[in-house]
């Protein structure tokens, strides 16, 4: 299954096919735009607990591990990827990358992970560094760290957040993910999250610049995606062409988040809303027929916070 094989497909049927995991609510980040930076609530569940959810999902085709950092449970993850790999279910790894070393990206990849998805804003050390209140070093040992995932059986995809900081450089970012050997940069448009205070997202005219130069400038043997940018893409001219992909949002349509005490969620960032909590009664597999009240709503109205934020008011 390709990367985002799930999005390629506009979803017209609902049913569980993603999982996103969070196994743990701690971070070593403190990103102004991350739920982890708020949430933090010391909540986790452990690769046994994990595997005993799967168990009871026959629909599934993907499982994303996520956090906080995930990889401070480094262990659960290795633990879920081989129990998921053994049923075919593709995973994948949502890290900044800091906390991996060529022994741990080795067992990942020896235990079938898919995709590992990392986190790449800055080109620059200290740009990194003066951003997130991070040392220097660790820019540069994350830095190793994509070049070594891009060399092993891993599908590894370097995320890039579409806001000021990063709206004049996206061409600049995809040539150094390129000379570090990662064939797919995702674009992440950023919208406008009031459960995290995040405001700070890219206007119209200078989105739409930014994607124009950076497709403009892709190598044939580079894959981008522009993540939450389907429902006005051709609003803004932008069209779906060999390696250029805008991915349909699947959140609460075919996928679905679960935090580590229990709470199911439509989205992590787009819309934080609990539908359910799984040792209260929830059952996962059958969600989509017993439909909570606030799963169905969201169904019926589609609301899209991407879409508001670059057309106010239209949905």
């Amino acid at each position: 299954m390709a990367y985002k094989a799930l999005e390629l497909n506009r979803p017209l049927t609902y049913e569980l096919e993603g999982l996103e995991v969070g196994l743990t609510s701690n971070c070593n980040f403190r990103c102004d735009y991350c739920c982890a930076y708020n949430r933090n609530d010391g909540q986790n569940l452990d690769a046994r607990e994990v595997i005993r959810i799967l168990e009871d999902i026959p629909t599934l085709r993907r499982v994303r591990l996520s956090g906080g950092e995930v990889t401070l449970k480094f262990q659960d993850c290795v633990e879920v990827v081989a129990y998921c790999a053994s049923r075919g279910i593709q995973t994948q790894l949502n890290s900044n990358g800091s906390l991996l070393n060529e022994a741990r990206i080795q067992e990942l990849a020896a235990a079938g992970l898919t995709t590992i998805h990392i986190s790449f804003n800055f080109t620059d050390a200290d740009q990194f560094s003066n951003y997130y209140h991070i040392p220097v070093a660790t820019y540069h040992k994350i830095i190793e760290n994509i070049r070594l995932c891009a060399a092993t059986s891993i599908d590894t995809v370097l995320e890039t957040l579409l806001f000021e900081k990063t709206q004049e450089h996206l061409t600049e970012i995809s040539d150094r993910a390129y000379e570090l050997g990662v064939r797919t940069h995702e674009i992440q448009n950023s919208i406008i999250m009031d459960h995290t205070g995040w405001k700070n997202i890219a206007a119209r005219d200078q989105l739409k610049r930014a994607v124009a130069e950076l497709i403009a400038a892709r190598r044939q043997d580079t894959a981008l995606y522009f993540t939450c940018m389907d429902r006005f893409a051709e609003d803004l001219g932008f069209r779906e062409q060999p390696g250029v992909y805008f991915p349909h949002c699947i959140e609460g349509k075919k996928q679905l988040h679960l935090h580590g005490n229990g709470d199911v969620l439509i989205s992590e960032l787009c819309h934080p809303v609990i539908i359910g909590n799984i040792y209260q009664g929830t059952v996962l597999k059958e969600i989509f027929n017993t439909m909570p009240a606030a799963l169905r709503d969201y169904l019926d109205r589609q609301p899209c916070p991407a879409l508001s934020a670059i057309f106010p008011g239209k949905q």
